[in-house]
């Protein structure tokens, strides 16, 4: 069992957050989300599935007092959630080798829900898969009925006030209502049957043929329960009784999926499983800005400093990638898609600025509208930055194209003032260009420590 990589939990009751070891806090979870009654094999898939989002979103989570299973009284039971966890062990999903947001939910109902028809975001591997495999749960079938009133307070509607001169049609169950000049009914279809007005006046005991029909209630018949995404627990159940195994489980409701052993992050490596990347701005023909004292090229400072910051960040575990590692030019839509395929946890682009006839210096960050991610690793930086005397001018937000572009959250850097000439000679110092990396890199660490 792993004793070193803790999960924090905040304890509402309490008032206090407690970190607990990631199989224990697995197990616990398993116990809550699934229970004993299910499958051995199922149980391993949801273990599985657990881990991997524990492990991706690694936030405190919130609640009362968790029973411990481990540390309580053994029984077959709880023997059957330890052995589902104990032999999963280090086992998480994996799509392009990074974690994925393994969405669960209790019964899809005859099929699966392709992720952006419910978060308005296409994510490969949370594909519709058709499955009858939870028809016999207890939520194949739902319904719930409510008053007119109910449904008027609940979604904030209004519905015509009664008025027997209002058509009132109901598709498929009231329709074809024929009105003589005076609005009473001369005829209308029920379900498959027709009828004059004066017959249903009869049959139904009214007081005239000038009626209006109103429902007084709605009743909502649903299947399945859930947001259809991802793994369907009783579809694995019944998976799992018909002989497929955990694996095969998570690969049918997961598209394109591997499941392997996870390296956990360590004292050496925090920041392992994250990934960045790292777009240094210009290239080739494209130089960018050019300073007035020295001469010096933003596209041969701003790869440089970029190198620099992938081999820090990859001590610390990152899986950096550079949209150029070379002085060559990159059109913006490559750097864009090269991202998008990527799907980091941020997407950085180093820059440097210019203003003419300006004593303008110092550090600046851009973030996308409303990518309060970006904002706060920004922040992060800029404090860095700071506590190592190097000038910087705050984060705003920016409107680049290729904030657009980048579906992840992006942050741009101008690093300096090119047509500062005090600034400019900075770059040309070995210890500046460290010094700067450096705090870069400690404002990305600081964003992770305390954010995840």
């Amino acid at each position: 069992m792993d004793t070193y990589y803790k999960i924090k939990y905040f304890n509402k009751e309490k008032n206090e957050e407690i970190e607990m070891p990631l199989e224990k806090m697995v197990g616990i979870l398993l116990n809550l989300e699934m229970g004993f009654n299910f499958h051995i094999e199922a149980l391993k898939a949801q273990a599985i599935v657990l881990r991997t989002n524990l492990l991706k979103y690694s936030k405190p989570i919130e609640g009362g007092n968790f029973e411990n299973i481990w540390d309580s009284h053994k029984d077959e039971n709880i023997d059957k959630i330890i052995k589902a966890v104990v032999e999963t062990q280090g086992l998480v999903v994996l799509f392009n080798d990074k974690l994925i947001d393994a969405k669960y939910h209790l019964a899809c109902g005859g099929s699966t829900e392709n992720s952006e028809n419910v978060i308005d975001n296409q994510i490969i591997y949370l594909r519709r898969v058709l499955c009858e495999y939870c028809k016999e749960s207890v939520y194949w079938k739902g319904e719930k009925s409510f008053s007119i009133e109910e449904i008027e307070d609940l979604l904030k509607v209004n519905f015509p006030k009664m008025n027997v001169e209002i058509e009132s049609e109901i598709s498929g169950f009231i329709e074809n209502i024929e009105r003589d000049n005076h609005g009473r009914v001369l005829s209308i279809k029920i379900g498959d049957e027709s009828f004059s007005g004066v017959e249903l006046m009869k049959l139904l005991d009214l007081n005239s043929t000038r009626f209006a029909i109103f429902p007084t209630g709605v009743k909502f018949v649903s299947r399945g329960k859930g947001h259809g995404m991802g793994l369907c627990q009783f579809g694995a159940e019944k998976m799992a009784q018909e002989g497929y195994s955990h694996i095969d489980i998570l690969k049918y409701y997961y598209t394109g999926v591997e499941i392997k052993e996870y390296q956990l992050p360590c004292i050496k490596k925090p920041l392992y499983g994250k990934t960045i990347v790292i777009d240094p701005g210009h290239g080739g023909d494209d130089e960018g800005h050019k300073g007035n004292s020295s001469g010096l090229i933003e596209k041969d400072i701003v790869l440089k400093l970029s190198l620099k910051l992938k081999s820090k960040l990859e001590d610390l575990g990152v899986k950096v990638y550079l949209t150029r590692e070379k002085d060559e030019k990159v059109l913006i839509t490559e750097r864009i898609e090269f991202a998008n395929e990527l799907e980091p946890d941020f997407f950085m682009s180093i820059h440097m600025d210019y203003f003419y006839n300006s004593n303008m210096k110092g550090c600046e960050m851009f973030y996308f509208k409303n990518d309060f991610n970006s904002k706060k690793l920004g922040s992060y930086i800029l404090k860095n930055l700071d506590n190592r005397k190097i000038a910087t001018r705050g984060i705003k937000e920016g409107n680049f194209y290729i904030f657009r572009g980048v579906s992840g959250s992006s942050l741009l850097i101008e690093i300096g003032y090119l047509s500062n000439p005090q600034e400019e000679i900075l770059f040309l110092d070995e210890n500046y260009l460290e010094d700067l990396a450096e705090g870069i890199v400690r404002g990305i660490l600081e964003y992770f420590t305390i954010n995840n």
